[in-house]
């Protein structure tokens, strides 16, 4: 888990920050790879942490294999 302060950004700035989606900071969050709190039905996330953590790979996004778009007809699997 990275570190945090308390300087806290929406999660589509931090989305914009890390280049990635605002769904990927929001799992980034619930694995206690950043550090986010929710205020008013909104998600924030930590700019602190947001310096501290790599940002994320495809590879933590996207499956091995055909990338799933085939429905597992293309004899990849």
């Amino acid at each position: 888990m990275c570190v945090a302060g308390t300087n806290y950004v929406p999660i589509a700035e931090a989305a914009k920050l890390l280049e990635t989606t605002e769904m990927r900071v929001l799992m980034m969050v619930k694995k206690d790879e950043l550090q986010g709190k929710m205020v008013d039905e909104a998600w924030y996330v930590d700019r602190s942490s947001l310096k501290l953590c790599a940002k994320p790979r495809a590879a933590d996004v996207v499956k091995p294999g055909c990338g799933g778009g085939c429905g597992g007809g293309c004899s990849g699997h």
